[in-house]
């Protein structure tokens, strides 16, 4: 989520910056041909006067200019930093490097909580369902609503109130404005359109740069506690295994051997062991079980109810019984089964960024292995295809991969969020793939 204050102080220092004169010249471009072509007038001798007054001239613009960026820096100084949500906007084009596009957006002034931003969600829902339909024709409630948003022909700086028996009691504005391509990418952190404007009923809005958002620390470690009460025997059964199996089959390869699980709790849980082979040197460690019992995600975030988990583990790994006393060959197996049931055991939910310490302070998992933590990934391998089973009522199982994490990984996600460490483990020359040579990557 974005830190407003944060954000805020920011963008003070970079309006002050010589980084804003680049941005400000690209709108307001400063004035070099009078100078050009009155010097060439001077130097002819027939045009003396045209001359001059063409270099008068440009110093007048680039005199005005130069008053106008003054003026807009102490203009923003009066503006807030306000989360909006996108209406309308022509998605293909702002997926196009340098691109930029009008956009109808909607926003809040003054609170930036969860209440404002789904109220906002809420109300952009509402729109988007009656945008191009016919005012008479909607229910009397949604007629004003109606002809609001269907009333799209851009025009600069427009503002206008979303009527208060919609915004449940909330100040909810529509805004025009211009989106730029290059910008969208802070959506990947926030969901949000990241936008500054003077409060009031009148005045422009502008999309901030990604260089001045901050973002408030992920807060996605889960520290584990004992259930209050034994959780319950299950009988050993897998209601989706075969879909499942199927998919480890598709996408990873055949399966050599299953670990069977001869009592359970909660679910059962077995995984399947996919092999390493000339085209995919690695071994795959694969849950199922998992998915029989839906997560207890919050609201909103029903569509990733459902999980299973796998490792991927170097060629060679041992994976006999008898290694298997040994904890450093173990631990792969015993995360897989634990993180398994801990969301049903604990009535939580697990998914993308997610991580979880190995107790607290988190402890290796095993001498000589430097590993005290795990994070969810989505699969390095296999694409898109593999990520996510469909099942045959249209049931979405996701699937995640475990990377493990030193204890100085573990802290700098929490500060800086799963993406920024992802981003550091692959520009170091690694993956989800288990590497207990792997330095620390901070």
């Amino acid at each position: 989520m974005l830190d407003i204050p944060a954000t805020r102080a920011r963008f003070d220092d970079w309006v002050r910056s010589p980084a804003f004169d680049a941005h400000f010249n690209s709108v307001v471009k400063p004035s070099v041909f009078p100078f050009i072509f009155g010097g060439l007038l001077l130097f002819s001798l027939i045009g003396i006067p045209l001359g001059l007054a063409l270099i008068y001239r440009g110093f007048k613009k680039n005199r005005l200019r130069k008053e106008a960026r003054r003026d807009a820096t102490e203009a923003y100084t009066h503006h807030e930093v306000i989360l909006c949500t996108v209406i309308i906007a022509n998605q293909a084009l702002l997926r196009k490097k340098g691109a930029v596009a009008p956009a109808l957006l909607i926003g809040e002034f003054g609170a930036s909580d969860e209440a404002s931003l789904d109220a906002c969600g809420e109300v952009a829902l509402l729109l988007c369902e009656v945008y191009g339909e016919d005012p008479s024709q909607v229910a009397p409630e949604l007629q004003e609503a109606c002809r609001l948003v269907n009333d799209d022909t851009f025009r600069d700086s427009r503002r206008r109130p979303i009527p208060a028996h919609l915004s449940k009691g909330r100040q909810l504005w529509l805004f025009d404005t211009i989106l730029q391509a290059d910008s969208m990418p802070a959506l990947q952190e926030c969901p949000y359109i990241p936008c500054l404007a003077p409060p009031g009923p009148t005045g422009p809005i502008m999309q901030l740069p990604p260089e001045v958002l901050v973002f408030k620390p992920e807060q996605q470690v889960i520290r584990h506690k004992a259930p209050a009460t034994p959780p319950p025997i299950v009988a050993p059964h897998s209601d989706n295994l075969e879909a499942v199996e199927q998919h480890i089959e598709t996408h990873l390869g055949c399966p050599e051997n299953v670990f069977h699980e001869l009592i359970s709790t909660t679910v059962h849980i077995d995984v399947h062991i996919v092999p390493a082979t000339p085209e995919r040197p690695w071994i795959s460690l694969v849950t199922s079980g998992m998915s029989d019992i839906p997560m207890s995600t919050p609201e909103g975030a029903e569509e990733w109810r459902f999980a299973e988990l796998m490792i991927r583990l170097p060629e060679g790994w041992p994976l006999d019984q008898a290694s298997f006393e040994d904890e450093r060959n173990y631990w792969p197996i015993r995360w897989l089964k634990q993180l398994s049931r801990f969301p049903h055991e604990l009535e939580t939910w697990i998914g993308y960024g997610h991580s979880i310490p190995n107790g607290d302070p988190p402890e290796a998992f095993a001498p000589g292995v430097p590993f005290s933590g795990i994070v969810l990934s989505p699969p390095w391998i296999g694409g898109e295809g593999f990520s996510t089973l469909y099942l045959n009522d249209g049931t979405p199982v996701h699937f995640w991969s475990l990377i493990p994490l030193h204890a100085s990984e573990i802290e700098f996600k929490l500060a800086h969020g799963s993406e920024a460490l992802f981003e550091r483990i692959a520009a170091a020359g690694h993956s989800d793939l288990v590497d207990i040579q792997r330095p620390a990557v901070v």
